[in-house]
């Protein structure tokens, strides 16, 4: 399993996502500055509709940049199963009860993204969600809560 090769996924997927909230703000504010959308009364909201969906539109566009930075900023250094998680470690869990594994990758942004890599479903968390805090930190042979079900650490790349 490639950390980089899942990493560059993520920022893949967010590329994907800011072309097509790059194109919605586009026609947001072309909707937003449209001559049809001048008010003809105080009561005709269309173009101040059309900007605010413009705003929230850029401002998404922005945090987008903003998490692909902070995914590329992520260090190459490798990690050991002796090594504490961290940000940008991939970390394996095992149900203690059932065996199941899951398998994460701990980033900056992206929360509950999922991806298909090399046949394993690997799901994003960040260090701000419940799960994240309780990784950052341990080792392998740790463990953490998910739902009512106790996970070991069984590896971390």
């Amino acid at each position: 399993m490639s950390k980089a090769g899942l990493i560059a996924a993520v920022i893949e997927r967010l590329e994907a996502d800011l072309e097509v909230c790059q194109q919605a703000a586009n026609e947001a504010h072309q909707a937003a500055t449209h001559e049809e959308s001048v008010a003809e009364n105080q009561y005709d909201t269309l173009g101040l509709e059309a900007s605010y969906l413009a705003e929230g539109q850029s401002r998404r566009v922005s945090e987008i940049q903003h998490e692909m930075a902070a995914w590329r900023g992520i260090p190459e250094a490798e990690v050991y199963e002796d090594d504490p998680v961290i940000s940008g470690c991939l970390i394996v869990l095992e149900a203690l009860d059932s065996g199941e594994q899951r398998v994460l990758l701990l980033g900056p942004a992206a929360g509950g993204m999922k991806l298909a890599f090399a046949e394993l479903s690997v799901t994003v968390v960040t260090p701000e969600a419940p799960l994240g805090a309780q990784l950052i930190g341990k080792f392998v042979g740790d463990c953490v809560m998910i739902a009512a079900t106790e996970f070991e650490i069984i590896e971390i790349q």
